[in-house]
């Protein structure tokens, strides 16, 4: 059951982020919607007891006695709370997606980048709503941010492809867009960690990483709050590898949908 929710919830979040840019998909997106927010309030209703939620952080590192660098999971806390509390941070952003759809009707957005950055924001919240109420472990993880993230930049790249006046204003609004929809979790990560919140983005207790630049544990170890730590694991992560590796194919879709909107048939 946790797997379909997990499937309900990730086409829910593929199909908001691709009816933005294209109004065709809208009423089967406002449909997906729908069905995820009620599968996901009759499986909490279903099982209305406690639950609890072991909340991880994956990073490189060493698994066991295995010398091959591999993700590893660092647990970062744990949340309880009744099994009926879960599904309603996703309900509200699947109520209020379908809300939006259905306002926009067959227009497109004016600006390409309001509407995927208000999804991206608001799936995050819905995000750690989920796990402040110890939803099931995979509707959180092992994907997390960029189950909803990756979608709602494409549905940027798609929108900008379109309304660019260039390429390099289309360069841009991508690579700036992409660096916004994921800063809020930087700074989430960030007073997580200070103030030991838990969650999926609390970086306190994961110490034992591989340095990206030699291949090798940290010698001496990260120590938990430090700025060396939360360098390593928030602000290169969050502002700098994500964005990266997101713009490297975003920016290839958005310019391929530029180029044939601007000299196809």
């Amino acid at each position: 059951m946790d797997t379909i929710l997990a499937c309900l919830h990730g086409a829910a979040y593929v199909a908001a982020a691709l009816a933005l840019p294209l109004c065709a998909l809208r009423r089967t997106a406002m449909v997906v919607l729908l069905l995820a927010a009620l599968g996901s309030l009759g499986a909490g209703f279903a099982a209305p007891g406690p639950r609890t939620l072991t909340t991880v952080h994956s990073y490189a590192g060493f698994v066991g006695a295995s010398q091959e660098v591999s993700m590893r999971a660092f647990p970062t806390g744990e949340a309880a709370a009744a099994g009926w509390l879960w599904p309603l941070p996703f309900a509200a952003f699947a109520l209020l997606w379908v809300l939006v759809l259905r306002g926009l009707g067959d227009r497109r957005p004016a600006r390409p980048w309001l509407l995927p950055l208000s999804l991206a924001w608001t799936a995050t919240a819905a995000w750690l709503g989920l796990q402040a109420l110890a939803a099931p472990a995979a509707t959180v993880q092992p994907l997390g941010l960029d189950r909803f993230l990756f979608p709602a930049g494409l549905a940027l790249a798609l929108l900008a492809a379109r309304s660019a006046a260039g390429l390099r204003a289309l360069l841009f609004t991508i690579s700036a867009g992409t660096l916004a929809a994921r800063l809020p979790a930087a700074l989430w990560s960030k007073l997580a960690s200070d103030l030991r919140l838990g969650t999926c983005l609390d970086v306190t207790p994961v110490r034992d990483i591989v340095n990206p630049m030699t291949g090798l544990l940290f010698d001496p170890r990260l120590l938990p709050g430090s700025p060396e730590q939360q360098f390593w694991l928030i602000w290169l992560e969050h502002v700098v590898m994500f964005p990266a590796l997101y713009l490297l194919s975003l920016f290839g879709i958005g310019f391929a949908v530029h180029m044939y909107h601007r000299h196809g048939a």
